[in-house]
């Protein structure tokens, strides 16, 4: 809450409340690890990893986390670290999912580990710098609406060695104050836009496509005045 907390969630073990908070005050640091098949810690609400202190969150080895909305760093000044590893292991979200609200927040997806959300954001307001990496055969982001890499801040989704991305709309670089990097690369790696993809909304952004990487759009490709993709490899 104002100090130094942990919780180990493991063996099968069930962990529920309405609001979560990890690292809830500023000073204050927070780590929760769910671990193990079976093991769930339920958020019937909301969610926070970094609220206005410095909180991390480790989903591992087919444990699973729910909730409804999601925050990693909800506030300036707060920093936020979600890990989601290995097969089986999911983060769960009803609503949206805010990598970097305020503050600065990361995302790994690795391992065979997979997140889901309606909408995602990757440093929605700006003074947010955060980013996200999906990795890994089997690792996957799910969003079943829209994906912002650089809502109104400085944000950056890596797609590499066979993660897969995939949601309805796709934007890079949305508010005139953001910057945006999206790179997919490597064989297997994918990010799956079911309907389009704007490249440079408002802001400087940069879609890079290397190495046998995969990037499909259902319906239209827009590359604004300050967007660029590179291919290469």
């Amino acid at each position: 809450n104002s100090s130094s907390g942990s919780l180990n969630v493991e063996a099968g073990a069930v962990v529920s409340n309405t609001l979560g908070y990890i690292g809830h005050n500023s000073g204050s640091t927070g780590e929760v690890t769910v671990t193990g098949v079976n093991s769930l810690w339920d958020n019937s609400n909301t969610v926070y990893i970094g609220h206005e202190g410095d909180g991390t969150l480790n989903v591992e080895t087919g444990a699973v986390v729910s909730s409804g909305w999601g925050y990693i760093s909800r506030h300036a000044g707060s920093t936020g670290t979600a890990t989601v590893r290995g097969t089986g292991s999911r983060w769960n979200n009803s609503t949206d999912l805010d990598v970097g609200h305020s503050g600065n927040g990361t995302l790994l997806v690795e391992a065979g580990g997979a997140v889901s959300n309606l909408t995602a954001s990757i440093a929605r307001f700006a003074g947010s710098t955060s980013q996200a990496t999906v990795t890994g055969p089997g690792s996957c982001w799910n969003n079943s609406f829209s994906m912002y890499v650089g809502n109104s801040g400085d944000g950056s989704l890596n797609v590499e060695a066979g993660g897969v991305v995939s949601n309805t709309y796709g934007y890079i670089g949305y508010g005139s104050s953001s910057t945006g990097v999206a790179t997919v690369s490597g064989p297997g790696s994918q990010w799956n836009n079911s309907n389009s993809l704007q490249v440079g909304v408002n802001g400087n952004v940069v879609l890079n496509i290397a190495n046998g990487g995969l990037v499909t759009v259902g319906g239209t490709t827009s590359i604004g005045s300050a967007g660029m993709v590179n291919l290469t490899g």
